[in-house]
């Protein structure tokens, strides 16, 4: 209704300056003014109808996309929440031999090659071992006994058995050799004497344990090794209590490669290996030995020993041979 007033008020005026002939030439340009006029009314009249009106569907916002996505970045876990895969392991200080996902070997100047592998994280102590992983890391057989093994060790008679008071003999025949085990029960439990051919070359008392105390027995190097499950375990070579001699905290898994004495010896609480009375590789904190309850153990013949341990905080199973 506005724009209709307006546009007769505009064609009022312009008829009346048309009449009038001197006033022909302002008509021209009062004319195209009501034009531009016309067209800026439209506009702002289509423009009003626009924002007014209730059929138009509102534009969609972005915004609500933008703020969903900065929210989900946010809830991404930090670095100390991812799992520990993704935490860099320290590398060990003490040890010469470098970490690697690859079997490390070193050839050591006794003849011996050391194989070690870094192993998965578990609890040694009370798992079994992955054996598969071991022969396969390692490139070696699981060790196992072979004859030469069993002529090392001889074989073991009970000759005579008391078993009212624990009193035992047991004969152990290698070669030429004949060595006796005499066991007489005590109130602890029990004392005994080591004989070679009839002779006493060791004698000892061993409190009850729950496996026993008499572990192996081996001819090595021409010597007798008895492996004795005492407290602490210590091995005998030829009557001479190795703890002793070499002011040990105990001596585990003798056995020999090359004719020569390896054995694992712990003191300081650091673990060794031992080979012809010279300490090779580095120390462990831990090395899983089973004697009675555990599961992991140190594994050795046919000239290779095999062991899994841990040192600065990562598991590693070695291969000796």
């Amino acid at each position: 209704m506005f724009r209709a007033k307006v546009a007769l008020a505009a064609y009022a005026h312009v008829r009346h300056l048309v009449s009038n002939k001197k006033n022909r030439e302002k008509v021209k340009t009062i004319g195209k003014t009501l034009i531009f006029l016309l067209l800026i009314i439209t506009v702002l009249a289509s423009c009003k109808s626009f924002v007014s009106s209730p059929t138009i569907n509102p534009t969609v916002e972005t915004q609500a996309v933008i703020p969903t996505a900065t929210f989900t970045v946010m809830l991404l876990p930090s670095p100390s929440q991812l799992p520990f895969i993704e935490t860099t392991t320290p590398i060990p200080q003490s040890s010469s031999i470098p970490i690697s996902g690859t079997p490390t070997i070193i050839t050591m100047e006794n003849g011996l090659t050391w194989v070690e592998c870094v192993a998965p994280i578990e609890d040694y102590a009370h798992s079994v071992e992955d054996q598969e992983f071991a022969s396969r890391c390692l490139n070696m057989e699981i060790p196992v006994w072979d004859d030469n093994d069993r002529r090392m060790t001889g074989e073991w008679t009970a000759i005579a058995t008391v078993t009212s008071n624990n009193n035992a003999v047991f004969q152990h025949v290698v070669g030429n050799d004949v060595y006796l085990i005499k066991q007489e029960g005590t109130n602890g439990c029990c004392d005994y004497e080591f004989l070679k051919n009839g002779k006493v070359i060791f004698k000892t008392q061993i409190p009850l344990v729950a496996a026993s105390p008499f572990q192996h027995h081996f001819t090595i190097d021409g010597k007798a090794v008895w492996e004795l499950l005492t407290d602490p375990p210590t091995i005998l070579v030829d009557g001479v209590d190795y703890n002793e001699k070499n002011q040990l905290e105990g001596i585990f898994k003798p056995y020999a490669i090359h004719g020569k004495l390896i054995y694992i010896a712990k003191q300081n609480e650091k673990y060794h290996i031992v080979y012809n009375e010279e300490i090779i590789g580095p120390e462990f904190d831990e090395i899983y030995i089973k004697y009675c309850c555990a599961t992991t153990d140190v594994r050795y013949g046919k000239g290779q020993y095999l062991f899994w341990g841990k040192r600065d905080g990562i598991y590693y199973v070695v291969g000796i041979r």
